[in-house]
């Protein structure tokens, strides 16, 4: 059994998530950011998936937050925030790559 001492903040989402800790030379990505900001309050858990599309998050969120969804046995007990970030790729041109998703399944994605 896993036992936290802080709660966690879980990000979830595509290549804007997952290259969250960096940035340019000069400037901290807005993982990092956060992730200073929560120092010693809460764990900051980034789960960025480059080139997934809302379609494919459906299918991992089991391994993300538990099959119960609530992520309890996953984080010691709910998280203190959770961002979701996908569109990027689902917004893409059709055609070449399998990552665009119609704006109408987007919605539902995003909603279920």
């Amino acid at each position: 059994m896993m036992i936290r001492i802080r709660p966690s903040i879980v990000l979830f989402g595509d290549s804007i998530t997952q290259l969250g800790f960096s940035a340019g030379q000069s400037q901290s990505g807005w993982v990092s950011l956060l992730s200073n900001a929560y120092t010693r309050r809460a764990d900051v858990l980034n789960r960025g998936f480059s080139g997934y599309n809302t379609r494919q998050a459906i299918d991992i969120l089991p391994s993300i937050f538990g099959e119960d969804g609530e992520g309890g046995a996953i984080f010691g007990g709910p998280p203190l925030m959770v961002t979701v970030f996908f569109g990027a790729n689902d917004a893409s041109l059709p055609g070449g790559k399998k990552q665009h998703v119609p704006i109408d399944q987007y919605e539902e994605n995003i909603r279920n």
